[in-house]
Formats: structure tokens, C-alpha cells, sequence
């Protein structure tokens, strides 16, 4: 398995990943299919997209994909909400431990202090996923947990985060 940046040569794939997610309901705020070029505008090339990695087999099939965007006016500065969307066939073999290790170091290069994870709150896995990645807290939102993960940057802890 190989985890690389996105491009948009990748949108279709994911489209068909994250349209599969939507499909089996409670896993994600995303509530209808996005189309590849919705995609690839909502979490690679958009103007609030800051990393979209993913995680291809040996093939170059896709097996999942984590974002980091900043569209939420919410956000504290430095600090981008993450999504992490892996195929069901692929589940539990780790792909999501990967893609975070390459996401936080590429979100770190983006300049980013933190990440924020918005996860409903019916998806226990999700809220556990996270949890062991070292996000933490638990901010009231109605429906939804809300965890944080402050990133070192440069060899120094960034301080405390304040949603």
C-alpha cells in the first residue's frame, strides 16, 4: 500500500468510496453523493482545501482517503476540520493510522496548529478511530462529537487549543 497527496485523476475513486459511506447512512454529515468534479472541488482543489491524502493497494486502486479542509467559519486559525473516508472492504487493517501519520505531517507543512474531527455522533468507530490518534475533549454539539488534536510544528508542541 502507498499513501500519496490526491490529485484529480483520484476523484472518481473516492467519489465511488465516500458515495458507498453515504450510502450505508450514519457515518458521515455528507447527505447526498457528490459527483467526482464535486469532489475533487469540496476536498482537493477548493479555495478552503488544505490536504487530501490517499491510500492506493498495489494496483493503484484506492482504499480510502482523509481530507483536511478549513470551509467552516468556526475554526480557530491554523486549525482545519479532518474527514477520513475508507472503502468497506478495507476497514480495520489500519489504512486510516496511515493516512493520519501522512496527513498530520503534510497539514504541519501546510502551517496548520490543529485538527479538528466533527463526527456524528451515532458512529462509535469513528469517535474511537480518532480517540486513538490522540484527538481529544468533547465539545456539546448537538448531534455530533467534537475532538481535537493539536500538531507539533518544527520539533515543538503548538500549546493548548480553545474550540
Amino acid at each position: 500500500m502507498t499513501i500519496r497527496h490526491a490529485t484529480e485523476a483520484d476523484a472518481e475513486a473516492l467519489a465511488t468510496i465516500l458515495n458507498a459511506i453515504i450510502e450505508e447512512g450514519g457515518k458521515t454529515a455528507i447527505d447526498g453523493p457528490l459527483s467526482p468534479q464535486e469532489l475533487a472541488e469540496w476536498f482537493m482543489s477548493g479555495p478552503h482545501c488544505v490536504t487530501c491524502m490517499v491510500a492506493v493497494d498495489e494496483n493503484g486502486h484506492a482504499l480510502g482517503f482523509q481530507t483536511t479542509e478549513r470551509f467552516h467559519d468556526d475554526l480557530p486559525s491554523a486549525t482545519a476540520d479532518i474527514g477520513t473516508f475508507i472503502a468497506k472492504g478495507a476497514r480495520g487493517s489500519r489504512i486510516g493510522k496511515q493516512l493520519a501519520d501522512a496527513t498530520f505531517a503534510a497539514a504541519r507543512q501546510a502551517g496548520l496548529d490543529a485538527l479538528r474531527a466533527v463526527i456524528r455522533r451515532e458512529n462509535k468507530g469513528a469517535v474511537a478511530f480518532y480517540r486513538a490518534l490522540g484527538f481529544q475533549g468533547h465539545v456539546p454539539r448537538e448531534g455530533a462529537v467534537v475532538l481535537v488534536r493539536t500538531l507539533e510544528l518544527e520539533g515543538r508542541s503548538s500549546g493548548a487549543f480553545t474550540v
